[in-house]
Parts: C-alpha cells; structure tokens; sequence
C-alpha cells in the first residue's frame, strides 16, 4: 500500500521574507536596539505565520485526502523541529558547564527538560525573574518558551479542526470552524486582559492560554483563505499578474504600519498590550500575509520576496534558536566589543551557526523523508 502523499500548498517566497523581518526584529530586540523596544513581538508575527500555514496544510489534506493523517502531520512536526533543538541543547548544556555557576547548572537542567519535552513557558513563566525587567540571571534555553507555545498548538489544533471539519462538512461550509477560532482567539485576548498584573507579566507573556490569540488569527485567515488559494496556482501566470486586490493592499498598507509602530514603540510591561495590543498585533501581520498570498504578484509580495529576505527567513528557525545563548556568552567583556559592533558579531556568529545548522541538520533530515520506501521483497 502507497502512503498517502505529503499535504502541499502553492510556495510562498514572501512568507520567508514575513520570517526575515520578525526574526530580526527580535535579534534587535535582544541585541538591545533602542529604536525597536517592541521587537519582541516578532515572535507573534511567527505565531500568526504558524498558525496560517499549520491550518492551510491541514486544509489542503483534508480537501484532497478526505482525511487528516495525524500521525504523519505530527512526524513532519518533530523533524522538521526537534533535529535543530536536540543540538542546541546538547551544544548549551556543553558549554554551559564551562561558563555558568554549578549553582546554576541544575536549573538549566530543568530548562532543558521543558524545552525538549515543549513546556518550556510554563517552564520560564514559574522559574522566577521578570522577562522584561531582567531582575534574574536569564537562562540560554528562555527563548524556547515559543517553541512550547508552537508545539502544543500542533498537537491540539489538528484533533479539533478534525472535529470541526466533520461537523462542517455535514453542513457543507467552514463557517462553523472560523466560528470556533474566533471564538477561541477572543476567548485568549481576554484571558489575557484579566490575568495581566504589573507585577506579574511573565504569567501573560508567557501563558499559552494567553498568547494563543497570534496563533489562532492566523488559522482564521487561512479558513477565509481556503476557499480562494488553490494547493497549485489553477490560474495562468499572466492572468494572475493581472490580479488587483485593492482592498486587502489597503489591508496590508495599514497592517505594515501598525506593526511598524507597534514594534518601535511597545514595551513588555505596558498594561495596553495585554488589553488588546497584542491582538493588534497579530491582526496587523495577518492583513500582510493575506495581501501577499492572495496576490503574489503586489508589491506587498514583491518587497517581501527579495532573495535577502528569502534566505533570512528559510533559516530563520535556527537563527531564533542559536541567537540567544550565543547573545548571552559574546558579550562585551569576553569579546571586548560594545554597541553596534557587538550586535553586529552576536549576528555575524549567528547566522554562521544557523546555517550550519540548515545545510547539515535541518535540510538534509527534511529531504530524507522524501526518500521512497523499499519495494516489499
């Protein structure tokens, strides 16, 4: 029996560059670049693009499959991801015997735990130390925090969307399923607005019930968008040039704006962000990714698609995942660099080292599960 072949939806150059930039505001943000306090909400341009992108493949198997194979979808999930984690960890635990505290070395053993077992926010969010304040010693594995929120929204989202695709197609539209995320992502930005303290941000900032919002406005998306971007261009090339979607480049003009501000002015502890701001947020990457995949041929694509931009974000997942214990150990008393020249080395290192990971880890895993299987004896 043949395996059922891998779900796939239209490449979209400037998706990666939507990777580009919130990964490099969030290097900004860490790397301690004044004119973006707000470079952390990179991380829910990510959540939106997951969310998008998760839902359309599962849309896309469902339409031509007539089902959902969770056992393959989640296989893809852990080697896609897991590969590049197990080394950061091993290579963070390596080094972080040689220049950490032994005080401190069983806590980062717990971090470690979190992160390969996709809890590291709860982890962070009860391990002491305000995020945005830095009143503790910052951990080399905080930053896997996402990737907890990530995962355990691949592991949940796929069980309920079967069930809201079977009870959609018994009434032949979607309908109900947009209904239930936007319900779901209403549901989180209040959560978030009531559980927010000053005092105690780290439980919102890090709390999957309350950053669940990004991700599910980016499942809504790729629910409105099901119907209207096909799993291979049906169109031809000249016809879709020809394609003009004023209203979403009205869309995705705002949205570019809102994020630029949001991004040069947000403030971790600002009581407004969990009061809607990171609603926003999420909205306003949305109306981007919308503008570009609808019409891949608009300026918003076009800018969104140069290589630079393509390349940053095809290794953005190992740049997010290097950045930070590497941040933490350049610093400037070991290089002997300040200001913009050490950002520009914690860079430099990083992209070398993601890279790296890309070429010798992360592809080569990806395309080996391509491999066909042997033919039965």
């Amino acid at each position: 029996m043949s395996r059922t072949a891998t779900p796939r939806i239209a490449y979209q150059p400037a998706l990666d560059g939507v990777r580009a930039l919130a990964v490099a505001a969030v290097l900004a943000f860490h790397g301690g670049v004044a004119a973006l306090p707000g470079g952390f909400l990179g991380v829910d341009a990510f959540f939106v693009l997951s969310g998008f992108l998760i839902t359309s493949l599962l849309l896309a198997e469902h339409r031509d499959a007539g089902r959902i194979d969770l056992v393959a979808f989640w296989g893809r999930r852990v080697r896609r991801l897991l590969p590049a984690l197990l080394l950061v960890l091993v290579v963070v635990l390596l080094v972080s015997r040689q220049l950490m505290p032994g005080t401190e070395l069983g806590a980062l053993r717990w971090d470690a735990l979190a992160a390969l077992g996709y809890v590291a926010n709860w982890r962070m969010a009860n391990r002491g130390g305000d995020y945005f304040a830095a009143t503790g010693s910052p951990s080399p594995l905080q930053h896997t925090w996402s990737l907890g929120i990530e995962e355990q929204f691949y592991l949940v989202w796929p069980l309920l969307l079967i069930v809201l695709l079977a009870w959609a197609a018994r009434r032949r539209r979607l309908g109900v399923a947009l209904l239930v995320i936007l319900v779901g992502a209403v549901g989180s930005a209040l959560a978030a607005a009531l559980l927010f303290a000053p005092d105690a941000v780290d439980r919102v900032y890090y709390g999957t019930d309350t950053r669940a919002v990004a991700l599910l406005v980016g499942a809504a998306l790729a629910v409105l968008l099901a119907r209207r971007v096909p799993a291979q261009p049906e169109t031809p090339a000249p016809a879709r040039r020809r394609l003009r979607h004023p209203v979403l480049g009205a869309l995705a003009l705002a949205g570019t704006a809102g994020t630029a501000w949001l991004w040069a002015t947000a403030e971790g502890g600002d009581g407004w962000l969990y009061r809607g701001g990171l609603t926003l947020a999420a909205v306003a990457v949305a109306a981007v990714i919308a503008h570009a995949t609808v019409s891949p041929a608009s300026p918003t694509a076009r800018l969104l698609a140069v290589p630079p931009l393509v390349w940053l974000g095809r290794i953005s997942y190992g740049v997010y995942l290097w950045h930070w214990p590497l941040f933490q150990w350049l610093t400037a008393e070991r290089t002997g660099l300040t200001g913009a020249a050490l950002l520009a080395a914690r860079c430099a290192v990083t992209l070398v080292a993601a890279t790296g990971s890309y070429l010798l880890v992360e592809r080569p895993i990806r395309r080996a599960r391509r491999l066909p299987r042997p033919a039965p004896a």
